[in-house]
C-alpha cells in the first residue's frame, strides 16, 4: 500500500500524514469492522519509511479509536464510537438499533442468589433479597464491545420471564420484557470511570490485558421507586463514546455555574457515587 506523503520541510511529522492517509484509505475503502490493515513491515518497506514511524502512526489511529492492535494478529479497523447522550434510560439493544447497527449477545453466566447467601455480590440490593445474576457479551454486528452484568431481584426476574434459556437468546432484551410485564422504568442514576481490561476482560472482548475500558454502573427504579437492576457494564473505549448537553440550572453571585447542571445531566460524585450504587466485589 503506497500513500503521499511530503518530506519537504515545515510539513506535518511523517507519521502524522501516514496516519491521516490510513484514516482516508479506511474511509475512501469503505473497510468495515474488523478488516486487517497492512502490517507496519509492508507499510515501511512500500513507503520507505522507518518502522518507527509507522508504529507511531498507528498509535495515533489507536488513540483516535479508528483501529486496534491484537497482540500476534496485527491491527484491525474499528467500528465507529457509538455515541450515547446523557441522561438517556434505554437498554443497550434499543441504543444500537437507534444507531442503524445490529445488537447481539452471548450469555457468559446465570445465577439465581438466595437471600444471605455468602457469595452474592455486594450490591444496593438488601441482603434479604433474592437476586438474579446475568452476565452477557455485548456484540455489534459480532464484534465485541461490552460485559454487562445485572443484578435483578428473583420476583421481577420471574414475573418478566427471565430465565437462562431467555437470555441466552442473542436478541434478549432486559427492559422490553420488563414493558412486556407492564413494568417501566422511572428514573435512574449511573456512574462512569475508566478501567483497565484485566485478563477476563482480555479474554472475552478479544483485546490485550490493560487496554482501556469505560467502566458504567447504573441502578434504575420504577414508578413506584422500587430498584429494579444495578449493572456493572465495562465497554471498550474505542467502541463507546458519552456525549453530554450542558445547561445553567443556577449561578453563583460571581456569574459563574455552580457544580450542578440541568436535573439528570451530569452530577458531581465520581467514584463514591459509582460506590454507592455497587460495590465492586473484585471479580
Amino acid at each position: 500500500m503506497r500513500v503521499d506523503l511530503d518530506h519537504g520541510r515545515g510539513e506535518q511529522p511523517l507519521y502524522v500524514q501516514l496516519a491521516s492517509a490510513l484514516e482516508d484509505f479506511i474511509a475512501l475503502e469503505k473497510l468495515k469492522p474488523g478488516d486487517l490493515l497492512p502490517s507496519e513491515n509492508v507499510l515501511a518497506t512500500e513507503n520507505r519509511l522507518s518502522r518507527a514511524t509507522v508504529i507511531k502512526a498507528f498509535d495515533t489511529l489507536v488513540d483516535r479509536g479508528v483501529v486496534t492492535r491484537r497482540q500476534g494478529k496485527g491491527t484491525f479497523v474499528n467500528a465507529r464510537p457509538m455515541e450515547r447522550q446523557l441522561p438517556e434510560l434505554n437498554s443497550f439493544s434499543e441504543h444500537v438499533h437507534g444507531l442503524g447497527l445490529a445488537p447481539g449477545s452471548s450469555l457468559l453466566s446465570f445465577e439465581s442468589l438466595a437471600a444471605g447467601a455468602p457469595d452474592r455480590p455486594s450490591s444496593a440490593f438488601g441482603a434479604d433479597e433474592p437476586l438474579v445474576v446475568v452476565e452477557r457479551l455485548r456484540t455489534v454486528g459480532d464484534e465485541p464491545v461490552g460485559i454487562p452484568r445485572t443484578l435483578v431481584p428473583a420476583d421481577i426476574a420471574e414475573t418478566i420471564g427471565m430465565t437462562e434459556q431467555s437470555t441466552a437468546r442473542s436478541d434478549f432484551s432486559f427492559y422490553e420484557a420488563l414493558r412486556r410485564s407492564g413494568i417501566h422504568l422511572d428514573s435512574g442514576e449511573e456512574s462512569l470511570r475508566a478501567i483497565n481490561a484485566d485478563a477476563r476482560d482480555s479474554e472475552h472482548l478479544g483485546v490485550d490485558e490493560g487496554v482501556a475500558l469505560i467502566e458504567i454502573v447504573r441502578a434504575s427504579r420504577d414508578a413506584d421507586g422500587r430498584l429494579v437492576e444495578v449493572v456493572r457494564a465495562r465497554y471498550l473505549g474505542t467502541q463507546y463514546l458519552y456525549h453530554i448537553t450542558f445547561a445553567p440550572s443556577s449561578h453563583s453571585p460571581g456569574g459563574h455555574n455552580e457544580d450542578t447542571t440541568r436535573s439528570g445531566a451530569r452530577t458531581g460524585g465520581g467514584l463514591a457515587a459509582a460506590q454507592r450504587l455497587l460495590e465492586h466485589d473484585g471479580r
